[in-house]
């Protein structure tokens, strides 16, 4: 036997507060004698025999009333007790993969005929959660078995990768909300190869997992129904990959866009026609060849001609297990410009003696060729990517709030040794959050001029300032005063570790080798103390040989532990410095990453509007409203984008500018007719239809103590027949009502003492009866 309440037992305890009252206030008696007393000795022997008695019976019935409703009330169990279907309420918590593989060979039919089967199997008392994988996060929702099948229609299967390690968990977390005590999880799922994670990390969630299920009462019941078991080896073919060569996409710059499409059957494919889209329209078709179990790249060139978000597809005609992937998509935006606003902190009138003289020449350098910037590439290709303007410490505010919402709003901000930040004004502090809020980016190089303390009040700096390390052989040379040869200066300093491809942002310079980066020494830079609890990582994309972070990155901000100029380091007057800056501020105002997300995932949009209309892949719109400037919990948020959750619909999302939403400010104005996109698709992982290795399911389900099925009628045949324990509470309270009314009885009629009449009886009968 078991309790659901096993805590409320406690209350059996208070059978000792009649037992007290029998014993302390049980009437005492005092002998008296007196003559007549032998004649009434038989009749009051008899009474007080009969009176314990009924006392004592008494005194049982009272102490049975709180001992039973103790037990009625921790709702006792009988395991061994089989209910009859119906009699007992059932929590059926059902778990639904709806990932994108569940359409490949008719999967998605088998889990919803074994939905349908386990529903109908229910009673009117009992009640459906229905879970699906691509949606854990969800509230749960109780429903009735027949909202429940109406529900079931509602599912589509294409989500991302399902997890059942956080289907389980998540499983759990619904039986502790469902409404009754006899709870079954069912979860149905192909089990593909990638569900579970890598390696056996998955073996230690679910010994957790069966830990909490063995901690509930009654345990609930776990099946798991795998509808890949029967499927043959199926053929398909996968848009895997979608990507352009440059991290920025500008107007009038021919730019690459490589497709990736993989082949997963025995069979070779010929003649395969396939289809570039551009915002809607097919721009180009072609021919693929590709051999079995084999991946072929197709590329495409184009020269986008207005600026603005766009969107570019692949898309191959074929007939196999899943249509879906045959496709895949890319957002991206097309600037005219990248608008780079330096402010020096160190400015001078010789030439490269400025602290921004080197960047300006990196960044821009047929600037200097007088070269008009606004002429098209096609014209002359000798144009810049980057156009540079210097500013003086305290010029660019004033400068930065008129161009703010207007088209002359830099792409990234420099500041090159710069004392501190703005003016210390609150003013200030709020208009760099402004700018960053609006997609701004921020490059932040350090200097002897530098205010470590006021620079290390700015919130959305990576890192803190720290004391100045100075390389010791340099600190000699600066001590001695001594004249070093320039053979001599090569080898002073620490020495930059190349990354090797260890960050994407240096991916273009990988082909020229280490040998770009032996050249550079530093001989002093600054200490940075990264914090960990940042919500935003932190990636490091430079060390010194000693494994110093130089170069960091945390979101739309990069922070340099060196200057710009050649005070610090030798690395302006490499051949590295050029390509290295246009990588990095090509990088960074890249917003492929942002645009382009996993189904599912939440998408970033900036702070321009204070409310955006929505149009998702099914053309069905949502509003979504701006945040406040800082969340509940009085974390900031400024420089956070709005975030948009309902992302579960693979395809394009627009948004556009509410026009009848007033704006932020008078200087807070947004195009109306602006509109941002943004692409959800599902990772080419989950087209991979091999499921798990026979031992891994099996693994999966052992550990759980699980039932496993192959099809959806064993499951429901099986589970029809269940029966969970008998609960006896409702008996329990019925007995309690019973003796209620037993002690009531008792003590009106049991305890009563017999008449003078009866008594008598007998001796005036014997002396009648005298001759």
């Amino acid at each position: 036997m078991n309790f659901l309440n096993l805590g409320l037992l406690a209350g059996a305890l208070a059978f000792v507060v009649p037992l007290a009252i029998h014993l302390l206030f049980r009437s005492r008696y005092r002998s008296m004698d007196w003559g007549a007393m032998f004649l009434l000795q038989d009749v009051v022997t008899k009474n007080r025999r009969r009176m314990q008695w009924h006392q004592w019976i008494l005194l049982a019935l009272r102490c049975a009333i709180p001992i039973l409703l103790a037990l009625a009330m921790a709702r006792p169990l009988l395991s061994s007790a089989r209910a009859l279907p119906g009699s007992e309420p059932l929590s059926l918590i059902l778990c639904v993969d709806d990932s994108r593989s569940m359409q490949a060979a008719g999967r998605h039919d088998r889990v919803l005929k074994a939905a349908n089967g386990l529903i109908e199997n229910l009673s009117r008392g009992d009640e459906v959660i229905i879970l699906r994988t691509s949606q854990l996060a969800a509230p749960f929702q109780r429903s009735a078995p027949r909202d429940a099948l109406a529900g079931l229609f509602e599912v589509r299967f294409g989500g991302p990768p399902s997890d059942y390690t956080s289907a389980l968990a998540t499983c759990m977390d619904a039986c502790k909300e469902a409404s009754h005590p006899n709870r079954r999880i069912v979860i149905c799922g192909d089990f593909q190869s990638n569900s579970l994670t890598s390696g056996n990390r998955w073996i230690d969630a679910v010994e957790d997992a069966q830990v909490r299920l063995d901690r509930m009462t009654p345990t609930p019941r776990v099946d798991l129904l795998n509808v890949s078991q029967s499927d043959d080896v199926l053929d398909n073919l996968v848009v895997e990959s979608l990507q352009s060569n440059a991290p920025a996409v500008l107007i009038d710059r021919a730019v690459t866009f490589t497709a990736k499409v993989r082949n997963d059957s025995d069979r070779p494919i010929s003649r395969l026609t396939g289809r570039w889209i551009h915002d809607g329209q097919t721009v180009q078709t072609t021919n693929i060849d590709i051999e079995p179990r084999s991946t072929s790249s197709i590329s495409f060139t184009h020269m986008p001609d207005s600026a603005g978000d766009h969107t570019l597809a692949f898309a191959v005609e074929h007939s196999d297990a899943i249509a879906a992937d045959n496709r895949r998509r890319l957002g991206f935006h097309v600037s005219p410009q990248i608008r780079v606003w330096l402010v020096d902190g160190d400015p001078s009138s010789e030439p490269l003696k400025s602290e921004t003289d080197f960047l300006r020449l990196a960044l821009s350098p047929f600037a200097f060729a007088s070269v008009n910037e606004n002429s098209r590439a096609s014209e002359n290709p000798r144009s810049d990517l980057v156009s540079s303007r210097v500013f003086t410490g305290s010029r660019w505010p004033t400068e930065l709030r008129q161009a703010m919402n207007t088209d002359r709003r830099p792409d990234v901000i420099v500041f090159a040794n710069v004392k501190q930040a703005g003016s210390r004004s609150d003013t200030d502090d709020e208009l760099i959050d402004r700018f960053l809020g609006q997609n701004g980016r921020i490059v932040f190089f350090d200097g002897d001029q530098v205010d470590a303390e006021s620079w290390n009040d700015v919130s959305w700096l990576p890192a803190k300032l720290d004391r100045l390390i100075t390389s010791s052989d340099v600190q000699s040379v600066i001590e001695s005063e001594d004249t070093v040869s320039a053979e001599e200066q090569e080898n002073l300093g620490f020495a930059i570790e190349p990354p090797r491809g260890r960050q994407t942002v240096w991916g273009s310079l990988q082909d020229a080798g280490d040998g770009i980066w032996e050249e550079v020494r530093v001989g002093r830079y600054r200490r940075l103390v990264m914090e960990d609890s940042s919500d935003d990582p932190t990636t490091v994309l430079l060390r010194t040989s000693d494994q110093a972070a130089i170069a960091i990155r945390r979101s739309s901000v990069i922070q340099f532990a060196i200057g710009c100029d050649s005070e610090w380091s030798t690395l302006p007057l490499r051949s590295v410095y050029l390509p290295m800056m246009q990588q990095l501020i090509l990088d960074l105002v890249s917003n492929q990453e942002s645009m382009n997300v996993v189904a599912g995932q939440p998408m970033l949009v900036p702070k321009t509007a204070l409310s955006w209309i929505v149009t998702s892949p099914d053309e069905s719109t949502s509003t979504l409203e701006a945040k406040p400037d800082s969340e509940p919990d009085g974390v900031a948020s400024e420089h956070k984008s709005n975030v948009f959750s309902n992302t579960h619909s693979v395809g394009i999302y627009r948004f556009r500018a509410d026009e009848a939403a007033p704006p932020n400010d008078s200087e807070s104005k947004t195009d109306s007719a602006e509109i941002l996109l943004r692409v959800a698709e599902i990772p080419a992982s989950e087209s991979d239809l091999r499921p798990l290795e026979s031992s891994q399911i099996e693994t999966f389900a052992n550990r759980l103590q699980a039932r496993l099925f192959n099809t959806p009628e064993d499951l429901v045949e099986a589970t029809a027949t269940d029966r969970f324990g008998q609960e006896i509470w409702r008996p329990m309270m019925f007995l309690v009502l019973m003796v209620l009314i037993t002690e009531l009885l008792w003590q009106q009629f049991a305890g009563r003492p017999k008449s003078a009449a009866t008594v008598w009886k007998i001796p005036f009968a014997s002396a009648g009866s005298r001759p």
